[in-house]
């Protein structure tokens, strides 16, 4: 996972102020509807994101809860209010691994055409 060729780089600092309200602080809205307290079966997709989070801090310590939700708070609203729980994590993840310099777009949208192209051929 450690690119030799890529000096780690740290993350950016936390662009909100702690006045403002992120994506995901709901609490007071009047349209944020009730808490949902029910038990969740998590999909084998969810437990592999889990995972794959699980050995990413492993390898990079900054990879942490606190700054995957920074990432997720981050995101535009029309995406976060629209997107799976475990797919927020997942766009956290790819965010946090770009600023760290382990990955760049190129190398992930290269990787998306080869999977697609081995999928429809």
């Amino acid at each position: 996972m450690t690119k030799d060729d890529t000096p780690r780089q740290p993350l950016p600092p936390d662009r909100a102020h702690p006045t403002e309200r992120t994506v995901a602080d709901l609490g007071g809205l009047a349209d944020a509807g009730p808490v949902v307290r029910e038990e969740y079966d998590a999909s084998i997709k969810d437990k592999r994101i889990d995972a794959m989070s699980m050995l990413l801090r492993q390898v990079d310590n900054r990879l942490t809860s606190d700054t995957s939700r920074r990432a997720q708070e981050e995101l535009d609203e029309s995406i976060y209010d629209t997107i799976h729980y475990y797919d927020r994590w997942l766009l956290a993840m790819r965010t946090n691994l770009i600023n760290l310099g382990y990955l760049s777009e190129d190398e992930i949208a290269a990787k998306i055409a080869e999977i697609k192209a081995r999928a429809s051929g």
